[in-house]
């Protein structure tokens, strides 16, 4: 496995990074709540977690993760404020490309936060004015096709290419021509016969979600405006002719489904995580993630060998879970500090 750690602002960095060559991106942005953490007894606040213009910042990299995916690429981002995350969503739906698929929720459980919490008496919090968040948000989007953001994948566009099914468009195009059929008829006749609005017929033998009609629909609706009586016989040939077209496409369906987006199910997979967040004595990072759920995340949502991306590096964590899931990783961490931290971490994981 290839690992890529990189000192340096992500936003100029990532630009380095060539078009279309990520498969997954896993990283955690700073929340922009300006966490004060103490350390030896002395209380400092994290000014990386304190940045104007923070979702026009956010944008900014996100763009560049964008640009980097694969077109079935995957992005997660964790957060906590959750005023920020609603904001968040808004700009990423006005101004990428990215669709928004699950909103995920980590429960540290007993986690240190939380026994402070449980153990504070009713008069010593009269302040507060909201619920006391003892989670964390992790939110996942798939990278949208330029030209149709709801374009569907895999056998969805095969059904939508214009190639696909020719000969049996191509024959249906003829038999209206030859019989003096028109759009207008079949409606005519669909409606009386079936009831229906017709708007599935927009659909048969057409390049938008192609589909062939029913049994019913044929017999009651086709056959007796002539179809059938020349190519095909009854409807039995037609779907004959469909499967058979269907196999011819095969290795077409499959360099689709290559296209469609990694997302391998295991088990309780649900959108909530209950697992315990890293002790305070055991942390690299103030922010720092368990490994187990970025492993997770990464076997879920990538292949092995494929490349995950983490612009906020940190302490290394990401990269951790790379080596342990065999997956390529490149790392980019601005703080001097955590960046080295990073560089023992990986090297360390690396030698084991």
């Amino acid at each position: 496995m290839t690992m890529k750690l990189i000192h340096g602002d992500c936003l100029e960095l990532m630009k380095k990074i060539p078009d279309n060559s990520v498969d997954l991106v896993l990283t955690d942005p700073p929340y922009n709540i300006s966490v004060t953490t103490e350390k030896n007894g002395k209380k400092r606040k994290n000014e990386w977690d304190n940045i104007e213009n923070y979702i026009d910042w956010c944008i900014a990299w996100l763009t560049q993760c964008q640009r980097v995916l694969k077109p079935n690429g995957v992005l997660y981002f964790w957060h906590n404020d959750i005023q920020q995350v609603a904001d968040l969503l808004l700009a990423i739906r006005q101004h990428t490309n990215f669709l928004f698929r699950s909103f995920c929720i980590w429960d540290k459980g007993k986690s240190y936060r939380a026994k402070v919490w449980l153990n504070r008496k009713p008069d010593s919090v009269s302040a507060l004015r909201s619920w006391f968040n003892v989670c964390e948000y992790c939110l996942h989007f798939y990278k949208a096709p330029e030209t149709k953001k709801n374009a569907g994948a895999g056998l969805d566009r095969i059904k939508n290419d214009p190639e696909c099914y020719k000969p049996l468009k191509d024959w249906y195009v003829a038999e209206k021509k030859r019989l003096g059929v028109t759009e207008k008829m079949i409606l005519e006749r669909y409606r009386k016969e079936i009831g229906k609005s017709g708007a599935m017929l927009r659909h048969y033998f057409k390049n938008t979600q192609f589909e062939i009609p029913t049994e019913e629909v044929w017999n009651r609706v086709f056959v007796p405006l002539g179809f059938g009586k020349n190519l095909y016989k009854d409807y039995e040939e037609l779907t004959e002719s469909y499967g058979t077209i269907r196999k011819s496409y095969e290795l077409l369906r499959k360099n689709y489904e290559k296209l469609r987006y990694v997302h391998h199910c295991d088990e309780q997979h649900c959108n909530v995580w209950h697992v315990p967040s890293v002790p305070f004595n055991k942390r690299f990072h103030t922010c720092q993630k368990p490994v187990e759920i970025l492993e997770r995340l990464i076997r879920v949502s990538s292949n092995e060998g494929g490349i995950v991306l983490d612009c906020f590096m940190g302490s290394g964590s990401t990269g951790v879970a790379c080596l342990n899931t065999n997956r390529n990783f490149i790392g980019i961490e601005k703080d001097e500090v955590y960046f080295k931290i990073a560089e023992r971490r990986i090297h360390e994981a690396e030698g084991k």
